[in-house]
């Protein structure tokens, strides 16, 4: 009972969001940003992490979501590196809702336990995604079905925030059915799908072969939700291999800010 009210307060909530960013186009819609560059795995796709970085301090982290707030902003979402290696990751989403935006978190899941799980419902976390690349792990990636599975099952038990599960496609990832299966997965614990579209590592995309179209074009069937249906004909560009047109209005309603308290 208490999960179905939750959700219902955040879809009005949510909803609420969607027609002030349709009414007024003066506030940012999303803003990313970055409180810990550090993870504790090594993708070999991935150019956004390091071993070393410190966590920013959380007086600051706050000032920046204070800002974003006065800004506007609508959603923020954290990422990184790996932010539930944060230690005061909980203290910052409960100040996001605070200053009434809505709260995401994108992880790889290793840190999530019952006793963490519980800690995101406390701080009245809104959405988590968490992203699997593949069934078994290898190295390309350690983000693996298996080694998540009982992540899964605990989210599924005891979070009273959305989560949707992340898929990828290309940069090297060996077994393009691997998206499939996790996205089914997904959806049997009751959870949202999407998939994404990664560049290898050295920062390239290329033209899906037949067998990776296949599989793309199958979640896609699946009526995969998120990111996936926004972003449609962008990502059918990126699988074929032709450009985008990009229309820029220098950040005006999506913003990125980094661990250095820089906004792109």
């Amino acid at each position: 009972m208490i999960r179905r009210i939750t959700r219902a307060q955040r879809l009005t909530r949510v909803v609420a969001k969607a027609v002030w960013a349709l009414l007024d186009r003066r506030h940012p819609i999303l803003a990313q940003v970055v409180p810990m560059r550090r993870c504790n795995l090594a993708c070999a796709y991935c150019n956004e992490y390091d071993t070393t970085s410190l966590p920013v301090p959380l007086p600051e982290m706050l000032a920046r979501l204070d800002k974003l707030a006065d800004l506007g902003t609508s959603m923020i979402t954290v990422s990184g590196g790996e932010p539930l290696m944060h230690p005061d990751l909980d203290a910052m989403v409960a100040h996001m809702r605070r200053r009434g935006m809505v709260s995401s978190v994108i992880t790889n899941g290793y840190y999530l336990s019952p006793e963490r799980i519980r800690r995101l419902n406390a701080a009245r976390l809104d959405y988590l995604q968490i992203s699997i690349d593949n069934v078994e792990p290898d190295e390309v990636s350690m983000k693996s079905l298996r080694l998540l599975e009982p992540k899964l099952k605990w989210l599924a038990e005891l979070a009273h925030f959305s989560v949707n599960v992340n898929s990828v496609v290309g940069g090297g990832i060996k077994v393009p059915e691997d998206a499939l299966v996790v996205a089914r997965r997904a959806r049997e614990l009751g959870f949202t799908s999407s998939v994404g579209i990664i560049h290898d590592g050295r920062g390239q995309l290329r033209a899906f072969d037949e067998r990776q179209m296949a599989v793309y074009r199958a979640l896609q069937n699946m009526g995969s939700r998120g990111d996936t249906r926004v972003n449609r004909f962008f990502q059918d560009n990126l699988a074929h291999g032709r450009p985008n047109q990009w229309r820029c209005r220098a950040g005006a309603r999506y913003l990125y800010g980094d661990e250095g308290g820089l906004v792109h």
